[in-house]
């Protein structure tokens, strides 16, 4: 079994704030993308705050290349490149939301071919939008499956959450994150023994300790996400308070640990370093088990001077010789890519320091998808590694360290407890899965597993899904409602209204989106700036292309009101 021990699963919906919107478009400035798409998914990120909505991939480029016409950049490059070229006509000739899938496909190909930087890893706009066609994808269940996909079967991935937030948020913020814990452990039921979570911690949320220990006690949370450079000293007290709480529960802790990724500030990053934890593995604290992810950036390896005195490092390294319980990883290196120096000394080095008898057990393979999307895909990150390093040398970084690290059973040694609690949350569940347990989990099960749970975003209990089939029923044959679990692949055109050779088949789209709005929004509020008006035009319009399903209504209809409790 390989772990990939640096994955995410969050979705663009669980993490959306001002503040996430700001950082995340920081980021992909500082990959060198040209201004024109940082302009337009900067916009494309607000109107979505404002606004929610659940997008197609159609949808998607849609509403990206409605916001790249409204760049003097993007609009240069028409007139510059594309010029009397169909793509230019396509465009400028109607509103990009209302094109066919294939033509706005067809754009992107063409204009990511003139604006991709050929000799550098990355600033591809094509690699873009693939990042955020995953990040906008219905639930973290959804993410986690096009990751698994790009594995082998009962290969897993530490999944660790991200709190982007600031502190002015306000109530969207919480309801975000509540949203993002109950999806990370919902991917790891629906994915049980492939999916392990690691819990995000932010010191300046209020309840973030509480909010650890339900995730950790109740949940099956098996280890602590930190990313300083989102605002937060290592030596905070609630930090403090955070380690104290590993130390008892046996979690280990991963910290991002590179000059780059996310960051409020730029003075932030400093934060990082993993110098300040001197300190903090000290005395009583000495045994925590913590992995400073990134190896403090990929220069450790591919540069002569990477683990010179001073360097992140070499930090990194010394603490590794000085602890029991310190790990680094190399996710998200990328940048010795096609550099061939660089990348014959990152190979040469790695091979070095995996000879060492201690060294070997504590470097661990990670990737950082969905977000190293930005540069190259997940499949060919993990090829480039296994087919520069000896089988051995694989295996030992992405599956012999990483099961020390999570706390599986090795010689002599019993499971550890954060890994014991994961295999208690998901048995007190094993007649309720969304698919057959891992190899390694199945067999620690106190009885047979029963794959039974109902997809993710397709749940009776749920209040969009329910509300989406009964006030769809009327318009449904008696066939297409007897089993709610199969009828979330039933498209509208398939329904009994759609019938537009009917001259009056536009009112009829109009009369149900009101029938349905005011049915299905009742005892909800609207999220963001929908109301009456707008949420019956969206659905109209919805009703009357008719391309897709009822699975899909219901993810519209939950990103257009704020639903509480389920449905009894």
């Amino acid at each position: 079994m390989r772990i990939d021990c640096h994955t995410h699963l969050f979705t663009l919906r669980t993490v959306l704030t001002r503040e996430a919107g700001r950082v995340i478009t920081q980021r992909i400035r500082d990959k060198g993308f040209p201004g024109f798409v940082v302009d337009a998914i900067e916009k494309l990120l607000d109107d979505l705050l404002d606004r929610p909505l659940y997008l197609n991939e159609r949808q998607l480029l849609g509403m990206l290349f409605r916001k790249l016409l409204d760049t003097d950049g993007f609009n240069d490059l028409l007139d510059a490149r594309l010029a009397g070229m169909p793509i230019t006509l396509t465009l400028r000739g109607a509103d990009p939301m209302d094109l066919p899938l294939e033509a706005l496909q067809r754009a992107l190909d063409q204009i990511s071919t003139l604006t991709d930087d050929a000799s550098t890893v990355g600033k591809s706009f094509y690699d873009v939008v693939a990042t955020l066609r995953i990040s906008m994808k219905p639930t973290i269940t959804d993410v986690a499956d096009h990751v698994l996909e790009q594995l082998d079967q009962d290969d897993a991935i530490v999944a660790l959450m991200m709190d982007i937030r600031a502190p002015d948020e306000g109530t969207r913020d919480r309801d975000n994150f509540l949203r993002q814990i109950a999806g990370t452990e919902e991917a790891a039921l629906q994915r049980p023994g492939r999916v392990l979570p690691f819990f995000a911690v932010h010191p300046e949320r209020p309840d973030c300790v509480a909010l650890l220990k339900q995730a950790v006690e109740k949940r099956g949370f098996v280890g602590v996400k930190l990313y300083p450079s989102l605002g937060y000293p290592i030596d905070h007290p609630t930090l403090i308070e955070v380690y104290d709480y590993c130390l008892e529960m046996d979690l280990p802790v991963l910290l991002h640990c590179s000059h780059g990724g996310f960051y409020r500030k730029p003075e932030y990053i400093d934060y990082c370093d993993p110098a300040d934890w001197e300190a903090v593995l000290s005395g009583d604290r000495a045994g925590l088990r913590v992995c400073f992810a990134h190896f403090g950036g990929w220069e450790a390896l591919g540069r002569p001077d990477g683990l010179d005195p001073g360097t992140w490092g070499r930090t990194i390294l010394n603490l590794i010789r000085g602890r029991d319980n310190v790990f680094t990883d190399l996710a998200y290196h990328t940048s010795q890519m096609g550099a061939p120096v660089d990348e014959a000394h990152y190979f040469s080095k790695l091979s070095e320091l995996l000879e060492d008898d201690l060294l070997k057990r504590r470097i661990l393979y990670g990737s950082d998808t969905w977000l190293l999307r930005l540069d190259l895909s997940n499949t060919y990150f993990r090829s480039y590694f296994q087919e520069r390093m000896t089988e051995a040398e694989f295996r030992q970084i992405s599956e012999i360290a990483p099961m020390e690290f999570l706390g599986f059973p090795g010689p002599g040694m019993a499971m550890r407890p954060n890994l014991q609690r994961y295999v208690e949350a998901v048995d007190a569940r094993r007649n309720k899965l969304g698919a057959e347990p891992a190899e390694w989990l199945r067999n620690r099960l106190a009885g047979a597993a029963t794959v039974d749970r109902a997809p993710a975003s397709w749940n009776i209990r749920k209040d969009a899904p329910a509300r989406t089939w009964q006030g769809l029923a009327n318009v449904m044959t008696n066939s297409q409602r007897q089993k709610f679990l199969t009828a979330r692949l039933i498209q509208l055109s398939e329904l009994t209204y759609y019938q537009p050779r009917d001259p009056n088949f536009d009112h009829k789209c109009q009369d149900l989106a009101r029938k349905f709005v005011q049915f299905a929004g009742q005892g909800a509020g609207y999220r963001g700036t929908w109301n009456d008006t707008s949420a019956v035009n969206h659905f109209t319009e919805l009703f009357r292309k008719a391309e897709d399903t009822l699975g899909e209504v219901a993810l519209v209809l939950d990103s257009v009101f704020e639903y509480g409790k389920p449905l009894a």
